[in-house]
């Protein structure tokens, strides 16, 4: 499977120098694979929660070719906390 495009949608807007600038966010890819196209969309993603929607309730999402000088993003392992011996919480349990 190789990335074909990154799925943006905008997700705000914000007024500078008296312009009006879009919030956009990545939201998924488009690979291609032995059988065709695919959408992977970010489980996280709520498309309810996009501002512009047009007159139907749609809303619009662009397609972008990914850059190829931008870093895959990895997801980092969870922190384990460190343990403290000598700290006894069980001081303030009542029985």
């Amino acid at each position: 499977m190789s990335v074909k495009y990154d799925v943006v949608a905008s997700v705000g807007q914000y007024e500078k120098d008296g312009q009006v600038k879009y919030l956009n966010r990545k939201v998924g890819v488009i690979v291609s694979t032995q059988k065709g196209y695919r959408l992977k969309l970010d489980a996280c993603f709520n498309p309810a929660g996009c501002p512009q929607r047009s007159d139907d309730g749609g809303v619009w999402l662009a397609l972008f070719e990914p850059k190829k000088d931008q870093p895959q993003q990895q997801q980092s392992a969870p922190r384990q906390a460190q343990a403290n011996d000598s700290f006894d919480d069980s001081s303030d349990i009542p029985f």
